[in-house]
């Protein structure tokens, strides 16, 4: 898939706002995302069929869409539908519960997907 291709899905997902507002509180206040202390990758998608990925990199304390950037990768990679994205950055669905009904998938180090709960509870106070 080509980088427009990827730009136009990107912009026609929900997660895109969340993302976008995530990164706004990323540029101003770096040390919430850098509390993280880790790389996490969220891959998006719609109706089963992944979508895009966006990086949370709490190491250098910025949000990105994409991979991950050259000579890092990833501790934890999320997979979570768009809608279901959406309603976990507004505090409308925990983690948990979506992962106990299969509808968020954890790959890698399970114990850093538990530090983004601090991150989406500042977000679902905006």
């Amino acid at each position: 898939m080509s980088k427009e291709d990827q730009t136009k899905i990107s912009l026609e997902l929900k997660a895109k706002t969340a993302f976008d507002e995530l990164n706004k509180r990323a540029s101003t206040q770096p040390t919430l995302v850098k509390r993280i202390g880790a790389i996490i990758q969220f891959d998006i998608t719609k109706d089963g069929k992944f979508q895009h990925s966006w990086i949370i990199d709490g190491k250098q304390g910025f949000i990105y869409d994409g991979k991950p950037t050259e000579g890092t990768t990833a501790q934890v990679t999320i997979t979570v539908d768009d809608n279901d994205f959406v309603e976990l950055a507004l505090g409308n669905a925990n983690a948990p519960a979506l992962f106990a009904k299969g509808k968020l998938k954890v790959k890698g180090n399970v114990m850093l997907a538990q530090k983004l709960s601090t991150l989406f509870k500042e977000q679902s106070k905006l």
